[in-house]
């Protein structure tokens, strides 16, 4: 009993849990006790495969083998003690080490175990939402219109945009959204949104991580004046609740009174997109990447061409960096890794000033990102983004959180301009780079450090990014 005290305290410190952290100087917000820091959870996942994964985790999505998801610090304190196999890794897995494994195999359970009994049902309730287009003013576009499921989950209304999607066009077929569309594939791994020591953020949703999860980022597009274009919360209520069948699926899954109360119906609305957001339907870990990490003899095993080794070893090396920013633990690989670290940064991303002219004409606008958050407003934080997954980076085109490149090539080449390194002609306007939206919170700590990238370099690390489209959207490379 003591031991399992001693265990539980430490994981409340280890943790965070229960403490408040401070947004500014006058205003503070508690954490949500029941997330993990990314940073235990990146080191459980690390520790995992170092010890638990050849038994535990061994194909491309981790779970071959005993489950062992969701499993606590005293399951596998008692496993190491009484199991004959595991005996021998008592010394060498220290109590902390079980204790952030369990944090890391929580994590996995929060994701992949809803333990809503009701989960599938409205996961598919969800879908159908989804894809509804009388969910939006004048019923001409749906949640699927600028997260297209055929297109890695982006806008792909290239033909009838007007700036080639890097803006979505919004319900009235003409207004622009403020923001690249980004893709929703692997956003369920994103936590929700909260900070670290007081002044780094990670997770949320959107680019400014201003929705906490998921839930709280399906009832935005409905009431935004560029998008869904609804006026309120109880319209969308209404539109949903004059289908029938609709009606009967949310009274059967969330309550016979549940369209008494437009709040919480609003709430089962979000909540049923969201669940079929977190299916493997959006998140299938099945590309070439996954299938690479398959046992050779594995029937979809994918070997890496040469040119494709070369840029994995220079997307994990101390070369590019890229691993700092897009994997959750930039000092281990993981088989079921994000490709991003859900934290904030600005690159020094330039102004894309056609889509600003079609937008409103006002090209003085500056984005500031994580920092114009009315809870957060700090200048520190001014033109921060949230690190993208790349997962299907190769096919959801244009880049940037104003989709200024068009080119998954012209942002490696960027990146190498923005180190110091050349390529100072932007290859898709054949001229300079423009300047930086926002110059004073670029992160040069990092950009600094990156080495020149010659072309035979850049064509290895695209190609190597291209491993991280889904099966479904190959043909799309």
């Amino acid at each position: 009993m003591k031991r399992l005290t001693l265990l539980l305290v430490f994981s409340y410190f280890l943790t965070g849990c229960g403490s408040d952290t401070k947004l500014d100087d006058n205003t503070t917000k508690t954490k949500p006790a029941e997330i993990n820091n990314p940073l235990d959870v990146a080191k459980g996942r690390a520790l995992f495969l170092q010890h638990c994964a050849t038994c535990h985790g061994s194909d491309a999505k981790g779970k071959t083998g005993p489950n062992i998801v969701g499993i606590t610090s005293e399951d596998i304190a008692e496993e190491l003690a009484g199991n004959s196999a595991m005996v021998y890794l008592q010394s060498v897995v220290l109590q902390e080490d079980q204790n952030v494994i369990s944090i890391y195999l929580k994590e996995l359970k929060k994701v992949d175990g809803d333990t809503d009994k009701f989960s599938i049902q409205k996961a598919a309730l969800g879908r159908r939402l989804f894809f509804d287009h009388n969910l939006s003013l004048t019923k001409t576009i749906s949640c699927a219109s600028c997260h297209n499921l055929l297109h890695a989950f982006i806008d792909a209304r290239y033909e009838t945009n007007p700036v080639n999607g890097a803006l979505s066009v919004g319900d009235d077929g003409s207004a622009l959204g403020g923001r690249n569309a980004p893709t929703i594939a692997y956003a369920k791994f994103t936590p929700d949104f909260f900070t670290v020591d007081n002044d780094t953020f990670i997770g949320g949703q959107f680019w400014d991580g201003r929705a906490k999860n998921l839930k709280e980022q399906a009832k935005g597009p409905f009431l935004d004046h560029a998008e869904m274009m609804m006026p309120d919360s109880q319209s969308v209520v209404a539109r949903v609740s004059q289908n029938n069948t609709y009606q009967a699926l949310f009274q059967n899954l969330y309550g016979t009174d549940i369209f008494d109360d437009t709040d919480k119906a609003y709430d089962a609305i979000a909540d049923a997109i969201a669940k079929f957001e977190k299916t493997t339907e959006v998140s299938p870990f099945d590309s070439k990447y996954d299938r690479s990490k398959l046992p050779y003899y594995h029937i979809e095993h994918y070997e890496m061409t040469q040119q494709e080794k070369l840029g994995y070893k220079l997307f994990f090396s101390d070369e590019t960096h890229c691993r700092k920013c897009h994997t959750t633990s930039s000092q281990t690989e993981s088989s079921i890794e994000t490709f991003t670290n859900f934290k904030y940064e600005n690159i020094g991303v330039p102004k894309n000033l056609a889509a600003l002219l079609q937008r409103d004409g006002n090209t003085n606008h500056i984005d500031l990102g994580l920092g114009g958050r009315a809870d957060i407003n700090k200048r520190k934080h001014y033109g921060k983004m949230k690190i993208p997954t790349l997962r299907n980076i190769a096919v959801t085109s244009p880049y940037m959180s104003n989709g200024v490149f068009k080119e998954l090539k012209t942002v490696i080449k960027y990146f190498d301009y923005m180190a110091g390194n050349g390529h100072t002609i932007n290859p898709e306007t054949k001229s300079a780079w423009q300047e930086a939206e926002i110059n004073a919170t670029i992160n040069h700590t990092i950009l600094k450090t990156l080495k020149p990238l010659d072309d035979e370099k850049i064509e290895a690390l695209e190609h190597f990014l291209k491993l991280l489209t889904d099966k479904r959207y190959e043909d799309l490379l």
